[in-house]
């Protein structure tokens, strides 16, 4: 009499033994990553701000709420959630209430002909639940949970695509007002210069032949301010996209620009002097590989479940009478207690391709993932070399600046005394307006390579304490 009980028990204990095999790997594919080298660096989740610029805080912080790809992957996030929380519900019974009245007449001909006209009034509670042996609703609902993790490390990728973009078009836009600067100083050199060749000319001071040359110049620098000034408004038109704002609300023509290109010291970002290899795992985009591949894993999980028995145990409770009045009455009493199994006996293979299907995601997530480290650390050693390539290019135009601009003094000084012709001084002039707008040019590339880097490593790192 009492064997069915210990066989039962003993039957559920070893199904709950064999469902704990259904545990999908979470380690990740394993790397070869170099050596770990110094302390992690402290990381600076508000990076921008080291800059220095309270223009450059306001346009990151407007970009970051208004962007139309964050809002995007924002909304992703809320997708991903509510998936949650469909595979979350499965986990828990469901309960149900129902109501129903109903009058009807049957036939008199037919073999309820004794029935005539009758009325049903039923009210009743009912609960479901799966047996979850086999893990089927739990890897569901971890491969939900890792999905919503990859949207929201997503999430934090845009968030610093979009940081680091804004920045880029305010070095950008910072260089080109900087340009804009040179070239209208330029302009109004040049005009002084025409004024007084034209005055010298008709004073029979110089030849036609100087006048000439200046006013060549003169048209030059004037065709270079116009293209600059549309670069420049192209630069505030990527502002005004990048921060999805009001076209006043970005930089308005009079509106302060902030810090001066030339101010802004990349050092304020201080570069560690050795990064953990560590380090680049924390990349929003290589944290939602490794989310998708758990998810793609606990899926292969989900498959393999539909080779074995689903159980439902299902119960119902309420009252039923043929007249309402008696409907809650003790003998209107009604339940019932149920449990279903049902095992997939043949499928012409159905299960074994989703089996098959699953598993070919999970090694398109490993490879995804393997791709994503590898991505890091090129992306990571170009930014490095970039830095360093930006600095050296920066300091020899900065030494060439000030050579120039010796030599056109001296090259002023020589005219004016009579020792050279006035071609000298100009080739002098033309040069030195060049290398002063490829000089802003490498100021602005030394501030985007480190950018580069801060974006490489996934975000920015607080600036090491001064020695003291």
């Amino acid at each position: 009499m009492n064997k069915p009980l210990p066989f039962a028990l003993s039957l559920l204990a070893a199904a709950v033994l064999t469902g704990c095999g259904f545990t999908p790997d979470r380690t990740p594919p394993s790397q070869e990553l170099p050596v770990t080298v110094a302390v992690m660096p402290e990381f600076d989740p508000q990076w921008w701000k080291q800059y220095g610029s309270s223009e450059l805080d306001t346009l990151v912080e407007t970009a970051r709420g208004h962007n139309a790809d964050v809002a995007t992957a924002i909304a992703r996030i809320e997708e991903a959630r509510a998936a949650l929380g469909i595979a979350s519900a499965e986990q828990l019974p469901r309960l149900d209430l129902g109501a129903s009245g109903s009058r009807q007449r049957v036939s008199r001909n037919g073999p309820q002909a004794g029935l005539g006209t009758y009325e049903d009034y039923q009210f009743a509670a009912s609960a479901s639940w799966e047996l979850d042996l086999w893990g089927r609703v739990r890897n569901q609902r971890e491969a939900a949970l890792e999905q919503l993790r990859a949207s929201e490390f997503e999430r934090d990728g845009v968030l610093l695509a979009v940081s680091t973009a804004t920045v880029e078009a305010y070095f950008n836009l910072r260089a080109l007002d900087a340009q804009v600067d040179v070239a209208q100083q330029t302009l109004n050199t040049r005009e002084e210069s025409y004024a007084l060749r034209v005055k010298r000319f008709k004073g029979g001071m110089t030849s036609e032949l100087d006048v000439r040359q200046a006013e060549a110049e003169l048209m030059d620098a004037r065709a270079a301010l116009p293209a600059l000034q549309a670069s420049q408004t192209a630069a505030q038109n990527t502002l005004l996209i990048l921060t999805g704002a009001s076209a006043r609300s970005v930089f308005e023509d009079q509106a302060p620009r902030g810090v001066a290109i030339d101010l802004i010291v990349p050092s304020a970002v201080n570069i560690p002097s050795g990064l953990p290899s560590d380090l680049l795992l924390r990349r929003p985009d290589v944290q939602s590989a490794e989310a998708q591949l758990r998810a793609a894993r606990a899926q292969i999980q989900v498959a393999r479940a539909a080779w074995f028995p689903r159980i439902t145990l299902t119960g119902l409770f309420g009252v039923q009478s043929l007249e309402f009045s008696n409907l809650f009455d003790g003998p209107s009493k009604v339940w019932s207690y149920a449990g279903n199994l049902a095992m997939p006996l043949f499928d012409n293979g159905l299960t074994a391709a989703q089996v098959d299907q699953a598993r070919a995601r999970d090694k398109q997530a490993a490879i995804g993932y393997e791709q994503a480290v590898r991505s890091a650390f090129g992306d990571v050693r170009v930014a490095l070399d970039g830095v360093q390539r930006a600095r050296e290019r920066a300091a020899a135009l900065q030494q060439q600046t000030a050579a120039l601009t010796r030599q056109v003094r001296l090259a002023r000084l020589r005219y004016d005394n009579g020792y050279s012709d006035y071609l000298e001084v100009l080739d002098a002039e033309r040069t030195e307006f060049q290398v002063r707008l490829n000089l802003i040019d490498a100021q602005r590339d030394e501030l985007v390579s480190q950018l580069a880097l801060i974006k490489a490593l996934g975000g920015g790192w607080r600036a090491e304490p001064a020695a003291s």
